[in-house]
């Protein structure tokens, strides 16, 4: 039996019709993933489909201009990326009058693979040797990558560990510790600030990372913010961790960034989590998040 014509091309329309608005949404989440990917914020995919990470980069967006950290493409988002036009009484967007390549270590997405090619490419240490296991599985890094004169990165000594019953940093030490790090921060003596992390820090929400991945996104930021000064406030939290022996400190740091033609201020509140059982202690996770004045 012959469809007819008329019939068959009814359908047609119909289903093109249907099919419409998902095209649409499709090449939006497409121009957003592009986007993001030119911010240093995405890694996946340019598809069209959504995903938890592409959900969790524009997150990251969102809070880098103050927004509420959705993780939704929403009408301010977009017309933030540039992707939609304000209408013509629409008044701006408000967001942080800041540059829009990273302005704060958390504000960049790290892509730990392309890190230990760069490292690679200076040292002859593996990449798979860098990253964790989970990355180099989805990334199809695997051992046999591995080069002669490839190494892990180096341990704290066991023996440098307190007696169990020993007190853990006193008020000053932690003190000390968090002002000494800023001012490391401030300068640009990579080995001053790399000293004072551990092996593999759980790094600005881009999960564990190995410290010598660490030192080639520091030499990146201090190319884009070649000056920089911090000044730390008083400590608003402090915990015990004692069956790891970790400490908790939260704490507000003011900062000023400059690279020659701009200057930018700001405000954040830090959280560091400091291995505090050993003679050595290292900061083992860290974070931030922008204050808004």
């Amino acid at each position: 039996m012959k469809i007819p014509h008329i019939v068959f091309v009814s359908v047609l329309l119909f289903v093109l019709a249907g099919s419409a608005p998902l095209l649409r949404a499709q090449d939006q989440t497409r121009s957003v993933q592009e986007e993001l990917r030119r911010r240093s914020l995405y890694f996946g995919n340019v598809d069209g489909r959504d995903s938890a990470e592409l959900q969790e980069a524009t997150k990251r967006y969102q809070r880098r201009k103050g927004f509420e950290a959705s993780g939704q493409a929403d009408p301010t988002t977009l017309r933030s990326l540039g992707l939609i036009a304000r209408g013509p009484n629409e008044p701006p967007p408000k967001e942080l009058d800041w540059p829009a390549e990273p302005v704060l270590p958390s504000d960049e997405k790290l892509d730990a693979v392309a890190l230990a090619d760069s490292l690679s490419e200076e040292t002859g240490i593996a990449p798979v040797s860098v990253v964790s296991e989970k990355v180099a599985k989805e990334r199809g890094l695997t051992t046999k990558s591995r080069r002669k004169g490839s190494s892990a990165a180096p341990v704290i000594d066991e023996t440098q560990v307190r007696a169990a019953d020993s007190p853990f940093m006193t008020a000053e030490e932690i003190a000390r510790f968090a002002k000494e790090y800023f001012r490391s921060r401030g300068s640009n003596d990579l080995k001053r600030q790399l000293r004072l992390y551990a092996d593999k820090v759980d790094y600005y929400s881009n999960g564990k990372i190995d410290r010598r991945l660490i030192e080639q996104t520091l030499r990146r930021y201090h190319t884009r913010w070649p000056r920089r000064t911090y000044r730390i406030g008083d400590l608003t939290n402090y915990a015990r961790v004692p069956d790891r022996g970790e400490i908790i400190i939260t704490f507000p740091v003011t900062f000023t960034l400059r690279d020659g033609t701009r200057t930018v201020k700001g405000e954040t509140e830090n959280r560091l989590v400091i291995s505090a059982a050993t003679v050595d202690p290292r900061i083992v996770s860290i974070s931030e998040r922008r204050v808004r004045r």
